[in-house]
């Protein structure tokens, strides 16, 4: 496989200041093992769970049906399931026989599972056989065969189809007398980016780079054996997968699994299991939110929320705040994971004036269009580099030069200014800036002030085309349940007297009942783009 090459200045920089170890993933759950093999590791909503103990044995199990199968050191696993105990069982799996993992979100249609396995060369799978209302044995028996020629498939449930062994077959495999020893410098996870623009990329990371962040979170938030982690935020993407599988078990924590998202079912499981943190974009915490005011409950044994994936509007924090609950913003992509955080000691307020500090160890720059060092408080283009940051994307080494530079900066497309306490602030992303008659429009400062009108639940601004001005914004909100719809005039109005500049104002307004979203519920405004876009075709007009 076409791994992006580690630049050995880079692995000598952190190793030299004790950034990078020999420690591996499997190494190190391993010792939350042997420290209390009875505690509880992993549980779902359905059911399901595993004590470390009981997780090291079916993991075990299923590394030694890979390995019969053939499956050697490098080779890549793609894992196609939802917040079942079951998944975490096969990460480890794949990670103990020396595999390296591709989760891939579980709303994945035939077409982005076939390029995910072609893209990756995937030498197994891993699926249900359905979840929601996706049948994945029609979907699977609609690919390619050659493309699954070289594929161990393994379906978790009725297992009907050729060449395909069920999930509880493979647990019936000798387990792995011992783990395959890997580098802790070598890949660990091949992680698909959303492709917002293209098709995705998949950002290598190794051991390393996803233990530093790791421990860097863990650090920042105490997190230990006591905690229980709350996850609805799928597995099978990098906020799931990183700081729920990963972090919690190197941790020696409980892992609470939810596999379909409500606010109410989430609020209802994180009281059951007592979970202590979680992490999960706007809508998952103005959806809990609204469940624990609609019920008067609270959730007392939650410490901290993390929010990341666009900025959370102030108006969700107060409310939150109000409910008991500590929201700290953090931000940060799958190429350079979550590397600022509002730290749990800093000001309610931070959550949403700022996105957060660097992490120790990780460099932040703002920069300018010719690569200069802007000064504090002036936008620019945000730039990462630290021990935590990718090693390339996946058999694409020009994609890679274009977000990774020779110096180690992760060109992250967002716009940033940084504040004097040395704290993020993200603007929004180049590529969303509105441009009207050459002025620029900044969605996100119009969206925070939409949130605050009493009907609007959820909102996002976008730009479409107009044919003198370039562009001019529109405004699609969700109401919340009941409401009366506002008109256009009176959302202007509302926005005006927050002192919204004229020019900034929304010149259409759309009223869906949902915003598209991407697995981990952030807001995919390319979709909304599109669709209205296509909306002004069928209409034979210029403006929407």
């Amino acid at each position: 496989m076409d791994f992006p090459a580690l630049n050995p200045e880079r692995a000598k920089g952190y190793r030299s200041v004790g950034y990078w170890g020999d420690d591996t993933i499997p190494s190190l759950i391993a010792r939350s093992v042997e420290a209390a093999p009875e505690h509880l590791a992993v549980r779902d909503n359905r059911g399901g769970g595993y004590t470390y103990g009981a997780l090291m044995r079916k993991s075990a199990r299923l590394a030694g049906f890979l390995q019969a199968q053939g499956l050697l050191k490098g080779d890549i696993v793609t894992v196609c399931m939802p917040n079942w105990a079951d998944t975490v069982v096969a990460f480890l799996a794949i990670l103990r026989v020396g595999c390296v993992v591709n989760p891939v979100p579980v709303n994945y249609g035939r077409a982005d599972l076939a390029y995910a396995i072609e893209k990756c060369r995937s030498r197994a799978l891993i699926l249900p056989d359905g979840f929601r209302s996706t049948d994945f044995r029609t979907e699977l028996a609609g690919i390619d065969l050659q493309l699954l020629s070289d594929c161990t498939i393994i379906m978790h449930g009725a297992a009907t189809l050729d060449n395909v062994t069920s999930w509880d077959d493979a647990l019936k495999a000798d387990a792995i007398a011992e783990d395959v020893p890997v580098l802790a410098d070598e890949p660990a996870a091949v992680l698909l980016t959303s492709g917002t623009e293209a098709k995705s990329k998949g950002a290598v990371h190794s051991h390393n780079t996803i233990l530093f962040g790791e421990r860097a979170m863990a650090n920042a938030l105490g997190a230990g054996p006591r905690d229980v982690t709350f996850m609805a935020s799928p597995i099978s993407h990098t906020t799931g997968f990183m700081h729920g599988v990963v972090l919690t078990l190197i941790t020696g924590g409980t892992l609470s699994l939810l596999d379909v998202f409500s606010g109410q079912e989430a609020a209802a499981q994180m009281e059951a299991d007592g979970c202590t943190w979680t992490m999960g974009a706007t809508p998952f915490l103005a959806e809990i939110a609204a469940s624990l005011a609609a019920t008067g409950k609270s959730l007392p044994a939650l410490r901290y929320f993390l929010c990341g994936g666009a900025p959370i509007p102030e108006v969700l924090v107060r409310r939150a705040t109000d409910l008991g609950v500590r929201v700290l913003s953090i931000y940060g992509s799958t190429e350079s994971p979550p590397h600022t955080m509002v730290q749990p000691d800093d000001p309610v307020q931070n959550a949403w004036l700022s996105d957060g500090r660097p992490f120790p160890g990780i460099e932040v720059r703002i920069v300018d269009a010719a690569e200069k060092d802007c000064p504090i408080g002036m936008a620019g283009e945000e730039y990462s580099r630290g021990p935590n940051t990718f090693l390339g994307y996946l058999g694409d080494p020009e994609l890679t030069c274009k977000a990774l530079d020779a110096d180690g900066w992760v060109h992250s497309g967002d716009m940033a200014r940084m504040l004097p306490d040395g704290s993020l602030r993200i603007t929004g992303r180049i590529k969303e800036i509105i441009i009207r008659g050459g002025q620029n429009i900044s969605a996100r400062e119009v969206e925070d002030c939409l949130l605050e009108h009493p009907s609007v639940l959820r909102a996002a601004m976008v730009g479409v085309p107009h044919p003198r001005l370039g562009e001019t914004g529109a405004a699609v909100i969700v109401l919340h349940p009941g409401v009366a719809a506002p008109v256009l005039d009176e959302l202007a109005a509302f926005l005006s007297d927050k002192g919204i500049s004229k020019f900034k104002l929304p010149e259409h307004l759309h009223i869906w009942s949902d915003l598209p979203t991407n697995p981990t519920g952030k807001v995919q405004k390319f979709i909304i783009r599109q669709k209205l876009v296509e909306q002004s075709k069928e209409t034979g007009k210029t403006a929407i």
